[in-house]
């Protein structure tokens, strides 16, 4: 019999070859946001969420890219951590949020620190830890609502963990639930409320922490221990604040695909919502709701040549449609979805706000079918 030839794997691809949109973070301002934050936080420890792809950026890339600035790394389910302990990521995991009885024995021999957030958690753990002690940390609900314990039986929960003997108890942490914006009231009775905690735990060494990106960028009071802003680090501010030394370094990206001329009248895309006032250059843009580049966004601009242009019609699964009017473009010119190009910008909080979500939901809903290329 003949030889099967093997497939050829391609170990570098153009961004034109891998498919014709794609994500580019900028590295160097990655790290000089890590840099900020990390000047600003002063001594206490500094949890880099890469939970849900690192917002969008790509988890093991980002995960490498700032191991030597962080302390910790924050994941939301078990997956996200085997993936960073399969790749090499050795810094210590802490997975938030409640755990499931079938995941205690990877989270043991990953080495993965877990959350205890109820005597029944922790029972299941207390079952299958035998002679290994596990690194845990408590999560106190002080207004969130969502996991935990309830702050006034923290203690409670400290003390039965304790008993138990399997654990090592590494930290202690609640999550702030309106602290997007400075001065809000609710975040203060919060941070005051795990003040009075930690103030009752101080002599055990545990780590406190509360700070989200809110926390850090408004309420320097939440820090205590250790902090974790996921999307300040990202370069967002949460209200939408702008700052020089804090900037994003994700741009979504892809090139036209396709030209023609349509004449005046003329419905595009789906259910002809959208219809050229004249006769107009339309191209095709190889992107759509199937990348995480939402169908709520068909009424949004892109730029080219540096010019904003507008969306013309229903944003597709896989590709979308761009009316320029009778400005120049062909196939193959790069279009700006979210970044700069020349001297004009369009921001993902622009975006996001056009779609009705949050610069959150929309990174970490940009698909894997997205090359990312860290420059």
């Amino acid at each position: 019999m003949g030889s099967v030839a093997k497939p050829r794997f391609i170990s570098s691809l153009k961004p034109e070859c891998a498919h014709p949109a794609w994500i580019e973070i900028d590295t160097a301002q990655f790290k000089r946001n890590l840099a900020t934050i990390r000047k600003k936080i002063g001594k206490r420890l500094f949890c880099l969420p890469v939970k849900g792809n690192a917002y969008g950026h790509g988890l093991y890339e980002i995960a490498k890219n700032a191991e030597e600035s962080v302390d910790y790394f924050g994941v939301a389910y078990l997956k996200e951590g085997i993936e960073l302990r399969s790749k090499g990521i050795k810094k210590p995991i802490l997975i938030f949020g409640a755990i499931y009885e079938d995941q205690i024995s990877d989270l043991i021999e990953l080495d993965l620190e877990f959350t205890i957030c109820s005597k029944y958690k922790a029972s299941l753990v207390a079952e299958k830890c035998k002679d290994r002690k596990c690194r845990v940390h408590l999560e106190i609900d002080t207004g969130m609502r969502r996991t935990g314990v309830r702050s006034e039986n923290a203690m409670d929960l400290l003390s039965f963990v304790e008993k138990l003997g399997c654990f090592e108890i590494v930290g202690m942490y609640s999550h702030l639930a309106t602290s997007d914006c400075p001065n809000d009231s609710f975040a203060k009775t919060q941070i005051e409320t795990f003040s009075s905690l930690a103030k009752q735990v101080a002599s055990q060494g545990l780590l406190c922490h509360l700070a989200n990106s809110g926390g850090v960028a408004y309420y320097p009071d939440s820090y205590f221990d250790m902090v974790r802003p996921g999307l300040l680090a990202y370069g967002y501010f949460p209200d939408g604040k702008e700052d020089p030394e804090i900037l994003p370094c994700l741009s979504l990206k892809a090139r036209v695909s396709y030209f023609k001329v349509v004449a005046g009248g003329s419905g595009i895309s789906y259910g002809h919502q959208y219809r050229a006032k004249e006769e107009s250059r339309i191209v095709t843009v190889p992107l759509g709701y199937g990348d995480g580049y939402r169908k709520s966004l068909s009424r949004g601009k892109v730029l080219i040549r540096g010019k904003r242009f507008p969306i013309a019609g229903a944003i597709c699964m896989d590709q979308f449609m761009v009316d320029i009017g009778k400005k120049e473009a062909y196939v193959g010119d790069e279009v700006v979805l979210i970044g700069k190009q020349g001297d004009e910008e369009i921001s993902l909080w622009e975006v996001s706000r056009l779609a009705g979500s949050i610069p959150h939901e929309m990174l970490s809903s940009l698909t894997d079918r997205l090359p990312r290329f860290f420059l």
